[in-house]
């Protein structure tokens, strides 16, 4: 019965029970140290036999007892004494204190664990006094520092040590749920960063606890209520990951969280011109498609429509990066040598999906790119070619093979994974391309002819007009800390006027959807240098 009310306090009433400290004295160290001796008078009792009929009242009935006798020693203490003497507070070095005797009588597995998880000079100093059961004396002649110091430091550890002990340790699960937070990055990513950090619930709320408010390791535990030592790992990890920044004594997230009200407020300033902006587009991929398909290979058996579903979002990302410092293979140079950029939102139901992913897939002689449209049921359409197929493609595209040039494997790659998605074979074996294919530079070429055009002047200055007002939002909805360093989310954001432009230009009948979305290619590519 002992071991099954111990469970039930130190699981269900521990934290709540610093809570009602911290509320009750609102000084984080008073709340530490009230609820030490208020844990300390209910173990003891459970301990030696009391079995309460109603445990809930009877804990709280403890707590409210002992914060009495400290408030009344506190108001005795503050009107006669205006300093203290540590060795009043300070462990005797003869006998064993209750705090010790709890310690000493816990398993010495669940002792073995919570040392792993302290800093190691207070394990050393732990570990010599009481497994190796040398006297406060002994340890400060060691380690030549006075008794008084040895005292301070062992009563630090054990308190960190305690806290340990009294918690159930499930990495993963903290006293209520995560936010609904969510997601995104783009660029190099060989290690599995940043995903690999953001897996579990305990650092995705430190990160939203630390988002916009440097916070102490101290801070980030009591608002989390996970002990120091945990705390103290957790935080080291995403600092490694280059997730959280290190201030002082302060740790901050050094990436932008949007939460509900910003993405709110982006999202209206992004769509208040969104209409005219895309009528302007549409005008300029009618004025320069003959133009465009001149740049492309074999660009007779593409519709005009496969077209114009491709040319929506590329030319808003050519405005985009052009307005933005930020390219979408050079973000932040990250510590291990890889660059990536990563943003957090807070989910919210916005009044149209305005998410377009963009997938790239080759090397520096090639590349195949897929454009994802986050409606019409198109974000996977027909699938994201595989890497030999594409090597294939590319090989007949550039050196005019026949399939009937084709080893036994080829010919499965092209039966698999390019005929009737991709590309298909004419009457004589030649391979013919159904998705827009651009060679020779095309694709700078591309850029060249859409910022010639006599609108583009007046489509660039919606955009320059959309980046100054997210600009001054985000800045509002941001720690300064993150100013100068802003132009990764505004370009992440401005681009939600891809799926913008899409349902425009749908609404009026510009864009025509498919068929079928499972067997559509609307949206990919590829570039050959």
């Amino acid at each position: 019965m002992t071991g099954v009310l111990l469970t039930d306090f130190t699981e269900n009433y521990l934290h709540k029970l610093f809570y009602f400290c911290l509320k009750k004295t609102g000084n984080t160290d008073s709340a530490e140290e009230l609820t030490q001796d208020i844990s300390l008078q209910i173990v003891s009792a459970i301990s030696s036999g009391t079995v309460p009929t109603e445990f809930s009242a009877w804990v709280w009935k403890i707590a409210r007892n002992r914060y009495a006798a400290w408030a009344k020693d506190k108001r005795k203490t503050q009107a006669t004494q205006s300093g203290f003497d540590i060795g009043d507070y300070e462990i005797a070095d003869d006998g064993v204190g209750v705090l010790d005797g709890i310690i000493q009588g816990e398993q010495l597995s669940l002792l073995r664990r919570e040392l792993a998880f302290i800093k190691s000079d207070y394990r050393e100093l732990l570990v010599s006094y009481y497994v190796n059961d040398n006297s406060v004396r002994d340890i400060a002649a060691a380690l030549s520092i006075s008794v008084d110091s040895v005292k301070q430091r062992l009563v630090r550890a054990r308190k960190t040590l305690k806290e340990g002990m009294d918690m159930a340790r499930e990495f993963g699960v903290r006293s209520y749920k995560p936010e609904n937070i969510s997601f995104a990055a783009s660029g190099h990513q060989p290690s599995g960063l940043p995903w690999s950090a953001v897996q579990r619930a305990i650092p995705v709320n430190i990160l939203l606890q630390a988002s916009n408010n440097p916070s102490t390791l101290e801070e980030l535990s009591m608002e989390l209520g996970i002990a120091l030592p945990y705390m103290e790992e957790e935080v080291e990890l995403l600092r490694k990951a280059t997730l959280l920044e290190k201030q002082g004594d302060k740790y901050i997230t050094n990436f932008f969280i949007l939460d509900k009200e910003c993405r709110l407020s982006v999202y209206n300033a992004l769509r208040k011109e969104s209409e005219e902006r895309s009528s302007i587009l549409s005008r300029i991929i009618d004025d320069t498609l003959e133009a465009v398909k001149t740049l492309c290979i074999k660009p007779e058996h593409i519709s005009d429509n496969a077209f114009r579903w491709l040319l929506v979002p590329l030319f808003i990302d050519f405005c985009v990066y052009s307005i933005v410092d930020f390219a979408v293979l050079t973000e932040t140079k990250r510590s291990n040598g890889e660059s990536w950029g990563f943003v957090g939102y807070e989910n919210v139901e916005l009044p149209e999906s305005c998410t377009m992913g963009n997938n790239g897939k080759g090397d520096g002689g090639m590349m195949f790119w897929c454009y994802k449209y986050d409606d019409y049921g198109m974000w996977h359409q027909c699938g994201e070619i595989e890497g030999e197929p594409l090597l294939l493609l590319v090989d007949c595209l550039t050196n005019g093979r026949k399939t009937s040039s084709f080893s036994k494997t080829e010919q499965i790659r092209w039966n698999e994974g390019i005929a009737g998605k991709y590309a298909h074979a004419d009457a004589e074996g030649n391979v013919v391309p159904d998705i827009v294919v651009f060679a020779d530079g095309g694709v700078e070429k591309l850029k060249a002819l859409f910022a010639s055009h006599p609108l583009y002047s007046e489509f660039h200055s919606y955009f320059k007009k959309a980046y100054e007002d997210i600009k001054g939002i985000f800045k509002r909805y941001s720690h300064e800390v993150l100013h100068d360093n802003l132009d990764y989310n505004i370009a992440m954001e401005m681009l939600a006027a891809r799926m913008m432009s899409v349902h425009d230009l749908v609404n009026v009948g510009c864009l025509v959807l498919p068929v079928d979305p499972k067997t559509s290619n609307y949206g990919m590519y590829i570039k050959i240098n």
